[in-house]
């Protein structure tokens, strides 16, 4: 059994969003404490050609953005976009 993650979101994230929206996306941020792709509910996927590890987590037509401490146990949540706007500032994933 794997150990459960701690999820940390950044302050501000979900400015601008509805709430229906926010919600849904809370639900599925909160799968997290699962966080590795393959391992908990979600479709994950580690980001390649990043210097630092992260991971993105699909959310209808939104894009989930952390990091994992794995010696903390903590997910570091810090970016929620549209897929449009990460195929514009990561690329396609």
């Amino acid at each position: 059994m794997s150990m459960k993650y701690d999820v940390l979101i950044l302050p501000n994230l979900f400015d601008g969003v509805s709430p229906k929206l926010k919600d849904n996306l809370k639900k599925e941020i909160k799968g997290l404490s699962n966080p590795f792709p393959g391992d908990g509910p979600g479709d994950k996927k580690e980001i390649k050609g990043t210097s630092d590890v992260a991971y993105r987590l699909r959310v209808g037509n939104y894009r989930v953005f952390y990091r994992i401490n794995s010696n903390e146990h903590v997910v570091y949540v810090f970016d929620v976009l549209t897929a449009e706007q990460a195929h514009k500032k990561y690329g396609r994933l």
